[in-house]
């Protein structure tokens, strides 16, 4: 939906970006697979940077980990209510509702294995039922001169204008290309890499997921193209409303229905999963807090926090700022050091991390609280922590070297 959302009002502008995002899988299998065999058999992200820089940075990378999961899930709920609202003329708190306890009782009760069999079921669902709304909108258009007429007319897709560097719409969607090609190694992402049996099947999968997204965003790219042909000048809140599901028969509306919330369950029961494991295993480990039974007390963290998400998709608010904004608290203070320890720059300083970790959290709470548009915080503040390790990283190193000296002498 947030797809085709982008791709009627911004056409290419954010078309490229999704090709930034394909290629950071490209980018994981090719450069980072490798340099992943350390990590297999982790149970989360926050276990891998605690093996890294010790118990501390496991705490903060868990909060962290679980914040931005907190933005996905209600990102996949508001989605699940909007849908309900389309079809079935319903008020989405039912949709929302429906679709969070659902989520809840099914990882609570199934875990993992039964998260990641039924994610190959939603795939083939999502991915057969896309390919099919797009040839129903393609049989109503009047052929394929029509639909070119509109991409040649369109200054969305006017090249020249898309790389005009005055253009500050440009360097807005530059930054979100970076964001998205940078490995974000969230904790649904890293959990599916700590399974791999070895480096060869993390470069097979992130290869195969390469070309299925590939298919997947092509299809949704030309569907949103044959919308705009369809019904242009429609406004952001009307272009799935108007523009699909009351252009879609009824029985189209149905397995549009069923392929929207085979990708929410998908999505919204892996990142339940994984956001359980970070509390029942890293968070409580490191506060010393201890569990009789972890299986069961994983079960109902992860019905809690279905609980959570659906509380916090009753606010309004701009589902994709807040995504953002949710993600902002885990990719600029996480990935840096992970990145950066996995490229095999490690420093051995815990406390330089932690500046680091810091820096960023502070950069991105002043980036939102002074309201700056024009790019996204997350870059900035992963630069701000890069330098910050490196940085402090060399003032503990010289420390050392004159206790070191002076310990000689």
């Amino acid at each position: 939906m947030f797809n085709i959302v982008e791709n009627y009002q911004h056409g290419l502008y954010f078309a490229f970006t999704s090709i930034a995002e394909l290629f950071t899988f490209l980018i994981i299998g090719w450069y980072f697979a490798p340099r992943l065999s350390q990590f297999l058999g982790k149970m989360s992200i926050a276990e891998a940077m605690g093996s890294l820089y010790k118990e501390k940075v496991q705490l903060i990378t868990a909060i962290c980990g679980f914040i931005g999961v907190i933005g996905f899930l209600v990102l996949q709920l508001k989605v699940a209510g909007v849908v309900f609202e389309y079809v079935f003329n319903l008020k989405p708190f039912y949709g929302v509702l429906l679709a969070g306890l659902i989520v809840s009782i099914y990882s609570a009760v199934g875990g993992i294995k039964s998260v990641t069999f039924t994610d190959m079921v939603q795939l083939f669902t999502f991915g057969t039922i896309i390919p099919i709304v797009s040839y129903y909108f393609y049989i109503s258009v009047d052929g394929f001169d029509v639909v070119l007429n509109t991409v040649l007319t369109n200054s969305n897709f006017d090249l020249g204008k898309i790389f005009d560097t005055s253009n500050l719409k440009f360097w807005n969607y530059l930054s979100i290309s970076i964001i998205f090609l940078i490995p974000n190694f969230d904790p649904a992402i890293f959990q599916r890499i700590a399974m791999c049996k070895n480096v060869y099947q993390i470069r097979k999968s992130f290869y195969t997921v390469f070309f299925i997204c590939l298919f997947l965003l092509v299809t949704m790219f030309w569907l949103c193209l044959l919308i705009l042909t369809k019904t242009p000048n429609l406004s952001p809140d009307d272009i799935i409303k108007i523009g699909v599901f009351n252009a879609l028969p009824l029985g189209m509306k149905g397995l549009l229905l069923v392929g929207v919330f085979a990708i929410v369950m998908s999505t919204a029961d892996s990142y339940i999963n994984s956001s359980a494991v970070l509390i029942t295993y890293d968070f409580c480990k490191v506060l010393k807090i201890k569990l009789k039974n972890k299986l069961l007390s994983a079960r109902i963290i992860s019905f809690l926090l279905g609980l959570l998400a659906i509380f916090l998709s009753f606010k309004e608010t701009n589902i994709l700022k807040f995504s953002i904004f949710c993600i902002s608290f885990y990719t600029p203070i996480v990935v840096v050091p992970f990145i950066m320890a996995t490229c095999g720059y490690r420093t051995p300083y815990e406390k330089a991390v932690l500046w680091g970790m810091g820096a960023a959290f502070i950069t991105v709470l002043s980036w939102n609280y002074c309201g700056i548009t024009i790019i996204d915080s997350i870059v900035p503040a992963m630069l701000v922590n890069l330098v910050t390790i490196v940085f402090m990283h060399y003032y503990y190193h010289s420390r050392h070297l004159k206790l070191q000296n002076k310990q000689l002498y």
